[in-house]
């Protein structure tokens, strides 16, 4: 055995010396130019970007894709902006070249031309990059009408084939699990704007619709939070331990846990978990009982769905919570999940999903204080924009501002100059002329790499990478709507309160910040009907 090993040494070394008279140069450049641009959208009230449930799908129909098929009639109220990604190859052709594009937290929901999928991981593996299409192969079909078609007609774009299919470019849409990457203060005139990420933004502009117009505000970089370094305090000094306390030590019994120390919270489920559960959530219960114990209701409604629970005893115990005090419920056809809210909101209760796909049951209080650890962002500094009085849409100033201004600032990253074309004949418009105050901004090279990551083997010569942000549902005005609607949640009168949650839920994603600060209220009535609304948004409640 040891002279096998010794062999297998041998015949490594000599591989490894022999490598590149042998042609086994892990060195080698691919000989083309990787160009990749991305378009994603993102809102205070969504926990990722690109949701699937919520934006449009911008994939041609013959593509498959995991995002819900929309009628037009669901289209017009959908934010108009597809988030989706492409990438180009240019240079000189070259042979079985492996691309793959990965996401650190997410998922995939379509791509283009098709490539293997695992875990992950799109994987356009053993590809060949050429000059002219493959003669043995028919073109992929798209619609004409598409503007993927435009992406064919780039003459200095190397085809990629892989397997049995070719094509110009590829192209897939994600949806990303991000936190919202900035906070938007003040206005008309002017905004203060503050960085919520690890990570500079760049190219930051604000454009807002009047009734005259409207106002563009350009910043060329938004400073990264920084954590703030702890102060460092003068520690008194410890006294030694003795040999004797050392040795007692070891054979000290370890104090008993209190008897009313809560269980730890569990861990919640990840995206697919929580969308399985949301399933079972929206199925209809049929309920009509009057006077029985809660705790009974409850695994009444949840029998029905099949959904496991668990109660958290002793934290609910400490609140003063009776779960055997009789309550009604009349519930006939709607979603399981509202009849759940109704039972738990007028306890003070709320729930969390776990690992296992089951509700864990505790208080709203103690889920709210967790999310304020789990959540707390370091801002970073504020930076003040002034916006531009109101332009109209033909004015050369208002061209100037918008078109020409993207499309210098998309040159100043390295894009070619017919990705820039494209980019802003496909999207300019409703960039620049939105039906609310969005915010634009490309993220810093290091951001793009934290979100999804793309690997060509042998490496490129050169890898550009750009993505445009949009945040919208920001406008400050409309968030402080949102939160004295929220305050007339717990008035006195039942048609103010009743009022304000229609309001709120007309505001719909805007609101959702405020509700869910909502939560944290003293007031049960307070907290009952925010998670009613967030509920009926389609966001989880903690």
């Amino acid at each position: 055995m040891l002279r096998l090993r010794s062999c297998g040494w041998m015949v490594a070394l000599l591989l490894a010396s022999a490598g590149s008279s042998w042609g086994f140069d892990d060195k080698a450049e691919t000989p083309v130019e990787v160009h990749e641009w991305s378009v994603w959208v993102a809102n205070p009230a969504q926990t990722s970007w690109n949701s699937s449930r919520v934006y449009r799908n911008g994939m041609p129909s013959s593509v498959g894709t995991s995002r819900p098929k929309l009628e037009e009639k669901d289209l017009n109220g959908r934010f108009p902006v597809p988030a989706l990604s492409f990438a180009q190859f240019f240079g000189e052709p070259a042979k079985d070249v492996d691309v793959e594009v990965k996401i650190k937290q997410g998922a995939f929901l379509a791509h283009w031309p098709p490539s293997n999928e695992r875990g992950g991981r799109l994987q356009w593996f053993k590809s060949d990059l050429m000059k002219s299409p493959p003669a043995d192969i028919p073109p992929p079909y798209l619609p004409e009408s598409h503007w993927f078609t435009r992406l064919r007609d780039d003459k200095a774009a190397l085809y990629l084939k892989h397997e049995a299919v070719f094509e110009r470019f590829i192209a897939y849409d994600t949806e990303l699990i991000l936190p919202t990457p900035l906070k938007l203060r003040g206005g008309p005139d002017e905004y203060m704007l503050q960085n919520l990420t690890g990570r500079r933004l760049l190219d930051v502009a604000i454009v807002a619709p009047t009734d005259e117009g409207f106002r563009i505000g350009w910043l060329d970089e938004l400073p990264a939070a920084a954590p703030a370094e702890p102060e460092k305090k003068d520690e008194p000094k410890k006294p030694k331990t003795s040999a004797k306390e050392k040795a007692e030590a070891l054979f000290k019994e370890p104090e008993p846990k209190k008897d009313d120390e809560p269980v730890p919270l569990p861990a919640e489920g990840d995206a697919d978990i929580k969308a399985q559960v949301d399933q079972q959530l929206n199925r209809p219960v049929t309920v009509n009982i009057d006077n029985a114990p809660r705790k009974e209701i409850l695994g009444f409604v949840a029998g029905q769905v099949r959904i496991g629970f668990e109660f958290d005893e002793k934290t609910i115990s400490k609140a003063e919570i009776n779960l055997s005090q009789p309550t009604s419920l009349k519930a006939n056809g709607s979603a399981a999940r509202d009849a759940i809210v109704e039972l738990l909101g007028g306890a003070g209760l709320s729930y969390r999903v776990t690992e296992a796909g089951k509700l864990f049951i505790t208080t709203a209080a103690r889920l709210a204080a967790e999310g304020n650890k789990k959540d707390k962002v370091v801002e970073g500094p504020p930076v003040k924009l002034a916006m531009s009085p109101p332009m109209k849409v033909a004015s050369p100033t208002f061209q100037e501002q918008t078109r020409a201004s993207l499309t210098r600032r998309l040159k100043a990253q390295g894009l070619r100059d017919e990705a820039v074309d494209n980019l802003i004949r496909q999207y300019a418009d409703v960039l620049f002329q939105p039906g609310e105050l969005v915010v634009l901004a490309h993220l810093s090279r290091e951001a793009i790499d934290d979100a999804v990551i793309v690997e060509v083997f042998p490496p490129p010569r050169k890898l550009i990478r750009t993505a445009l942000v949009v945040v919208h549902g920001i406008d400050p005005r409309l968030q402080d709507r949102a939160k004295n609607y929220v305050k007339q949640l717990g008035d006195e009168s039942f048609k103010v309160r009743e009022a304000a949650e229609a309001r709120l839920l007309e505001l719909g994603p805007v609101s959702v910040p405020s509700l869910e600060d909502a939560l944290k209220e003293k007031d049960l009535e307070v907290v009952f009907r925010a998670e009613r609304i967030l509920l009926k948004l389609n966001r989880p409640v903690p």
